[in-house]
């Protein structure tokens, strides 16, 4: 289905829809003499293909998904100054299954989840969906109130894919050796300093060490899925370890050479990151406990 969002390519200029509808229940000219509505903190979850977008945060005369969102609810609740928080700060490139936001905004009785969801995905362009909302008892903030988070990563081992999904994987040079992968992805796995697999973001970090919960490599329909689920996860963290196992499958080194790598604690001592286009943040975890019951999707990109 087409999108009928304000605007497409350029969101500053976007201008609300007849059906806006948040100020006032037939959607008409807010009365100025009305009592400003209650502020009310929401909770949304969204999907999006990040191929095109310069990753979530918004920047500088770029397109990135956090201002093509933050655009639309800012005409839905009448309200320039909104701010929108993001649970994960997504690459350039990188997608999302389960991205977690929260805004804070004066809301009329009339606007419920349902009014809220139908009108956002009538504007949003058609690679960002609104997949659920709700209106939080109390202060809400996804990057700092969930309690874990899982990536997939999607590789072509040698091999062509179908054309429909090919921006959704890496297609590297030649097959890989999954048990090797395997093997060093268990050595990886625990509580660790990641230094070796991470970017330096421009600041100083309190601790480079992070808990991973797991990290699995699964083979299904000629594709290898990487999936990573941990407490926190580093800037480039996952795309560093994917670039990894993929060096390790690729039998550049040994699995066991994981073990001088994250005692290295030198990003200089590990392979390339991964690109970006293969990776997906596939879910938000709100309970500590939760990731233990988790299964990912697989392939991630049947939902996009």
């Amino acid at each position: 289905m087409a999108s009928t969002s304000p605007t497409q390519n350029n969101a500053s200029d976007a201008s609300a829809p007849d059906d806006a509808g948040a100020s006032t229940a037939d959607g008409g000219t807010p009365d100025a003499t009305a009592p400003t509505p209650p502020e009310q903190t929401w909770h949304l979850t969204i999907a999006y293909d990040g191929s095109a977008y310069a990753g979530w945060q918004v920047q500088t005369k770029q397109k990135t998904v956090q201002g093509e969102l933050r655009t639309r609810v800012r005409l839905l609740f009448r309200s320039p100054e909104l701010k929108v928080y993001g649970g994960s700060r997504t690459d350039a490139g990188v997608h999302a299954l389960d991205q977690q936001v929260s805004f804070t905004a004066p809301t009329p009785p009339d606007m419920t989840p349902d009014k809220l969801v139908y009108v956002l995905n009538r504007w949003l362009p058609d690679d960002i969906m609104v997949l659920r909302a709700r209106i939080c008892p109390g202060a809400f903030n996804p990057r700092y109130d969930n309690a874990g988070k899982a990536y997939t990563y999607c590789i072509a081992p040698g091999r062509r894919v179908n054309p429909l999904f090919a921006r959704f994987v890496w297609r590297t040079p030649r097959p890989l050796a999954v048990p090797a992968m395997r093997e060093a992805a268990a050595l990886l796995t625990g509580e660790h300093d990641f230094s070796s697999f991470a970017a330096n973001p421009g600041y100083e970090l309190e601790s480079s060490v992070r808990k991973l919960y797991r990290l699995d490599v699964s083979e299904q329909h000629g594709l290898i899925f990487i999936n990573a689920v941990g407490e926190s996860f580093m800037y480039k963290m996952v795309r560093g370890l994917a670039g990894y196992l993929v060096h390790i499958g690729a039998g550049h080194a040994p699995a066991a050479d994981a073990t001088r790598v994250l005692a290295a604690r030198d990003r200089s001592q590990a392979a390339d990151s991964a690109p970006p286009q293969g990776l997906f943040l596939a879910k938000v975890f709100w309970n500590d406990d939760e990731w233990r019951h988790y299964e990912p999707l697989i392939p991630p990109f049947t939902l996009i």
